[in-house]
């Protein structure tokens, strides 16, 4: 009997995180909850958080300090496959922890869109919002790293995937452009 009123208790959270409401009082406030006062207005249904172990909305599960961060100032790395100083730079970022996305320059396409962006022929390269640092260093990239607000050790939950990496030429005929600019 004591093991079906803890286990009841434990459901009972989950259940109730699935019936949220926003809805406006009497007064104007918006207000959130799982049940709405009698007298609000415009009483809206909205969809619970994800539960930990979702995956659904990567970004969702990173801290907050973290999402700021990525969101501000995403980072984006520009490498090739078996270059030594690109590998190096790849372990840093997934050492400090920090959410990237990774464009890979191999094809004269990836090289001729990589000097459009002013990557030059200097690989690896990383786009940190708006600056663009080229060649790896690993002093000036996690002191930029840094001054963007990315906490100094990894912060990433334990499931936590990178993408693969895309072909840089790709990205940019799809009109989807790195913002990363120099």
């Amino acid at each position: 009997m004591r093991v079906r009123a803890i286990a009841l208790l434990l459901a009972l959270p989950a259940c109730c995180a699935q019936a949220q409401f926003k809805w406006i009082d009497h007064d104007g406030q918006v207000g959130y909850g799982d049940q709405a006062p009698r007298d609000a207005q415009h009483v809206e249904r909205i969809a619970a958080l994800p539960a930990a172990g979702d995956t659904g909305d990567a970004m969702a599960q990173l801290p907050y300090e973290l999402r700021q961060a990525t969101r501000n100032f995403p980072v984006t790395l520009y490498a090739r496959p078996n270059c030594a100083p690109c590998e190096l730079a790849r372990s840093a970022l997934r050492d400090r922890g920090i959410p990237y996305a990774e464009r890979s320059v191999v094809s004269q396409e990836d090289v001729t869109a990589f000097q459009v962006l002013g990557g030059g022929d200097q690989l690896p390269a990383l786009g940190v919002g708006r600056q663009f640092l080229r060649g790896y260093t690993a002093g000036t990239w996690s002191e930029t790293l840094s001054s963007a607000g990315y906490p100094a050790s990894s912060m990433l939950p334990p499931q936590w995937q990178w993408p693969a990496a895309t072909p840089l030429a790709a990205t940019s005929a799809a009109g989807g452009a790195p913002a990363a600019q120099p």
